[in-house]
């Protein structure tokens, strides 16, 4: 059996998985905001529980950030005490059991690769629409990090935002959380995202345009990365994704553009995140199997 971690924002949810990638059990506690020794703490007691069940052969993490590959989380996150610290060698220590870690997204993806929505194909982009934008790149069945572990960082792309007069970034443009702050900033009030989208469906001309504007984004955004990349497939995944009418919508976004395109027909083949909030349990769990296998092929 395996211990899966994934570290959020507000809570930590873990895992116990079968060799299969069969979950077993799950649980979660809030995320400690004090020093990286709590979290820790936590980890070592969720630990030392789940082992009174099974025995645990490993580690698998999930984690915001630009994960190295050795064990260090570079950039900023809603848990700034894992900033610095080896975590994987921290742990590994402690628990004398293999330890993996990645990001949070790529695990995402890992997870619709090896089981999900993109299970059998080999070039697959992962795109997240969410707070902000993010991704994953996968090439030949692998995580494309990049140099500069910047693979999939979408949301960084910029566009110009004619509405405002300047650069922006798909993170601002193409992603539900800024679609509901700046139609609720419009209409002084407090919306959620399906606030925006019944305000539209029963006429409000704001959360109309917002909504048009947030799939004519996206959908550019899309065209864009098939150009670059020219994937077998983009899987999109966020809670956006269980609006029923999601499908249908973005298609019909996505072919506005392909209209206007001349010299390029390709269709951008699109499809939804299968895995939602055991995404980044399971894809860490596929990320810790994999170094597993490498280490004993070695």
């Amino acid at each position: 059996m395996y211990l899966s971690i994934d570290l959020g924002g507000t809570f930590v949810k873990y895992g116990v998985l079968d060799e299969q990638g069969s979950i077993e059990l799950k649980d979660k506690f809030p995320t400690p905001q004090g020093d990286i020794d709590q979290l820790y703490g936590e980890i070592s007691r969720v630990f030392a529980d789940v082992s009174e069940t099974f025995e645990i052969k490993g580690l698998a993490i999930s984690a915001p950030g630009a994960v190295t590959d050795d064990g260090l989380i570079k950039g900023v996150s809603a848990i700034p005490c894992i900033h610095g610290p080896n975590i994987r060698e921290d742990l590994q220590n402690r628990f004398n059991v293999p330890v993996a870690m990645e990001n949070d997204a790529n695990c995402a993806a890992l997870a619709e690769v090896r089981a999900g929505s993109a299970k059998d194909y080999n070039d697959v982009l992962f795109v997240v629409c969410g707070t902000g934008v993010g991704g994953a790149v996968i090439k030949d069945g692998q995580l494309h990090k990049g140099k500069h572990l910047l693979g999939g960082e979408f949301g960084m792309l910029v566009q110009y935002d004619h509405e405002q007069k300047c650069m922006a970034s798909y993170s601002w443009l193409a992603s539900t959380g800024n679609m509901v702050r700046r139609a609720s900033e419009k209409l002084n009030r407090e919306l959620s995202g399906q606030n925006v989208f019944e305000l539209a469906e029963s006429g409000n001309q704001t959360c109309q345009e917002e909504v048009e504007a947030f799939y004519s984004h996206l959908s550019v955004l899309l065209t864009n990365l098939q150009c670059v990349y020219d994937p077998e497939l983009i899987v999109v995944s966020g809670g956006i994704t269980e609006r029923p009418q999601f499908g249908e919508e973005l298609k019909s976004a996505l072919s506005t553009i392909n209209t206007m395109r001349d010299s390029l027909s390709i269709e951008t083949e699109v499809t939804v995140a299968q895995h939602r909030n055991d995404a980044n349990l399971l894809g860490a769990f596929f990320n810790l199997k994999d170094k597993i296998e490498k280490s004993e092929r070695c």
